[in-house]
């Protein structure tokens, strides 16, 4: 069992997921909150939670709870953050980590005046196959790396958050993070990051395509879309071969190694029990017991970098939301 209590801010669909992975790990979920005490309860019946709170202060404020959860839609990611870091509490916040840049670094710098560990719940981060693609890439034996290609697009016009510029909707941030965040793991910052979006009567963007260019001359193309499904695959592309990841990239999925002349030389096909979004929280819990205050897998610092670079694909998308 884990030691630390964790204490879900919000009872939405992406708590639900987590909750049953977390159970998987024998994570502790002491607490639950949300606006509506009916849902909260049912929430806590379901997981078998013992501590249910109506308002998210009630459950910030629970001398039992360690870590909060924070899944509530992006526009109040940063409100609901700050909440819990000043009441004392880790965080463990939903991707994409905030609206804007801006709400990422005061996010990072009461969690460093407070000495508290805030984690992005980019969860693809943490999984096995993760682990075992960039033990490939770091090995060496792709050579040098010249092309990344990951696409995130589904058909969700039935998700109304999605296409509500108030909640922070359009493909960038709720599905393109995937791409974006696996390319800048794979090649770091790119020398220039250039968008190009189709966008809805709203203002969100329906579909957008990216592409980063690097000083080395690599180049990361990037697609997402809330209005078509696409491969939601990813490859990595070397001077001396290649790895094609399956559909969903950011999963516990399979993939395959190829060299140069095309023969596949390793592959990689793992199966875990749940969806893995259980991993995460035992990274999140293994750095607060040996002291660190950043992952070194995605630290807050990389995190915030994240933002700045989805506000300058933004910019010139021209998205903007009213809060900003």
């Amino acid at each position: 069992m884990s030691k630390l209590r964790w204490g879900f801010l919000s009872a939405g669909g992406i708590a639900n997921v987590l909750a049953d992975d977390f159970l998987i790990a024998g994570i502790t979920i002491q607490a639950v909150g949300a606006r509506d005490l009916v849902k909260a309860n049912e929430f806590a019946d379901k997981f078998g939670i013992p501590n249910r709170h109506q308002g998210y202060e009630a459950l910030v404020n629970d001398p039992e709870v360690d870590v909060v959860y924070v899944s509530t839609p992006h526009s109040l990611h940063h409100e609901h953050t700050l909440l819990a870091l000043n009441a004392g509490k880790h965080v463990l916040l939903e991707k994409p980590f905030t609206i804007n840049a801006r709400e990422a670094q005061e996010i990072k710098d009461l969690a460093e005046a407070r000495g508290l560990f805030v984690l992005e719940a980019m969860w693809a981060r943490f999984l096995p196959s993760m682990d075992a693609i960039f033990e490939v890439i770091n090995s060496g034996i792709l050579g040098e790396i010249k092309l990344v290609s990951a696409d995130h697009s589904q058909y969700l016009s039935h998700v109304p958050r999605l296409w509500e510029p108030d909640l922070g909707g359009g493909a960038l941030l709720d599905l393109g993070i995937y791409p974006v965040s696996f390319a800048l793991r794979v090649l770091g910052l790119p020398l220039r990051a250039t968008a190009k979006a189709t966008l809805t009567s709203r203002g969100v963007d329906e579909t957008t395509s990216i592409i980063f260019e690097y000083e080395s001359g690599a180049q990361a193309n990037l697609t997402t879309s809330i209005s078509a499904t696409g491969s939601v695959t990813a490859t990595v592309v070397g001077t001396d071969g290649r790895i094609e990841v399956d559909k969903a990239f950011y999963n516990q999925t399979s993939f395959r190694v190829y060299n140069r002349g095309g023969e596949v030389i390793q592959s990689y096909d793992v199966k875990i029990d749940g969806i893995g979004r259980q991993f995460q929280g035992l990274h999140l819990e293994k750095c607060v017991a040996e002291g660190l205050r950043e992952s070194p897998i995605l630290s807050i610092t990389e995190s915030v970098e994240i933002m700045k670079v989805m506000d300058a694909l933004r910019a010139q998308m021209g998205v903007k939301y009213p809060t900003e």
